[in-house]
């Protein structure tokens, strides 16, 4: 029997080798790819934050939101910045802006909204501007009241003595934006027993708030009222927030209608965040009242309950109070893309063609990218034809 030569063999062994590869890239090409997860915006952007929650009128700090984002990518976002006194001095369109306090002292929100494709969320800061005075008097704030100045606070990470140095550290460094530490400090002062320890809980759960740790805020906030927190209705309020962002509506309403009894301030903002999370669940007709409520309390700015109570009536179908208040929306902002959208697709449905055409050419002169490929789309379906360049 005659030998096989060895160019053979090793010819048949690559020819081998080469279909068991290629019958493993076929099987790898059958293998489903993972699908996407889908994050929703609520939980792509942060609250609002800032190092100086207390200011002296005139003084200027910085207010941001953090969002998460590719970083190789331009920013996807729409950001718009209002305020209910004081200015933007500058970086109106970005997440970081420069807010410069007015001249008379009272509490004044920082309101932001992001908008990415057909989502859009709501952001308030309170912020409190101070006469100038040798001993600033201190007011309660919807996050940690931190003393601007600490004098006495360590800043190692050295094992301190008392409680009460671990919460000065803490609110050092929350100033600082080091959140974990922040955390962990007043996770000691809570061990050491620090008094008021409801106060030590709300500060903890406000920073895990801040973080978007919802079950843990939660957590801390339902402690600091088992403490009795002063004044509770602002711990509520907190917590009915983090219960809608957790997606946890009823909870929430629980909490803000607790709110809404003690009379927290500002009365506005509970009935619009109530509302929303009644419309969450559907029911359109409590979510109505309450965003009635809230503009009859003049929420500021104004034009979001009058937008949330169109996008209510809409969803009952009832579109010429929806178009009412769309409108609304846009006399005290014209530069609403939202409402223009909405707008257009309630006169789309009642057969006001040449109003809808009207309203999505608006979006497509002021939309970002996504809202003009919508609007392009509802202008093609309608015959109207758009040039390439309103959707680059």
């Amino acid at each position: 029997m005659k030998a096989q030569p060895a160019g053979n063999f090793v010819r048949i062994s690559v020819w081998m080798v080469i279909v068991l590869l290629s019958l493993g890239l076929i099987q790898c090409r059958y293998l489903a790819p993972p699908q996407p997860v889908e994050v929703s915006l609520e939980n792509r952007v942060g609250q609002i934050q800032t190092s100086r929650p207390q200011l002296v009128a005139g003084e200027q700090t910085d207010v941001r939101v953090g969002v998460i984002r590719s970083l190789d990518a331009p920013d996807p976002f729409e950001y718009q910045w209002t305020t209910t006194g004081g200015l933007i001095t500058a970086g109106q369109n970005s997440c970081c802006v420069t807010y410069q306090a007015p001249e008379v002292p009272g509490n004044y929100q920082v309101n932001l909204t992001v908008r990415y494709e057909n989502q859009f969320v709501q952001r308030s800061l309170t912020l409190v501007v101070m006469a100038p005075a040798s001993t600033p008097v201190p007011t309660p704030t919807p996050g940690p009241t931190a003393t601007l100045v600490v004098t006495t606070a360590p800043t190692l990470d050295a094992p301190l003595s008392t409680a009460n140095e671990y919460f000065q550290r803490a609110q050092t460094r929350y100033l600082e934006r080091d959140y974990e530490r922040t955390i962990a400090d007043y996770t000691k002062a809570i061990e050491y027993n620090y008094e008021p320890l409801s106060e030590a809980f709300y500060n903890r759960g406000y920073v895990y708030y801040v973080q978007q740790n919802y079950s843990e805020a939660i957590e801390d906030f339902t402690k600091a009222l088992e403490h009795n927190y002063d004044p509770p209705s602002l711990v509520h309020y907190n917590r009915g927030n983090a219960h809608y962002y957790k997606g946890d509506n009823e909870q929430a309403i629980e909490d803000y209608t607790k709110a809404i009894e003690l009379g927290h301030e500002p009365l506005s903002w509970l009935y619009n965040n109530r509302g929303l999370a009644y419309r969450k669940i559907g029911a359109y007709d409590q979510a109505i009242a309450d965003y009635t409520k809230a503009i009859e309390l003049e929420h500021q700015p104004l034009n979001w309950p009058y937008y949330n109570r169109a996008n209510a009536h809409a969803d009952k179908e009832a579109y010429p109070q929806a178009i009412t208040d769309y409108s609304q929306a846009l006399q005290i902002d014209p530069t609403s893309v939202d409402a223009y959208y909405g707008r257009g697709v309630v006169y789309r449905k009642l057969g006001d063609v040449n109003r809808a055409i009207a309203d999505f050419q608006k979006v497509l002169e002021l939309g970002a990218n996504y809202w003009r490929r919508e609007a392009q789309t509802q202008l093609q379906e309608l015959g109207v034809a758009v040039p390439e360049s309103s959707t680059e």
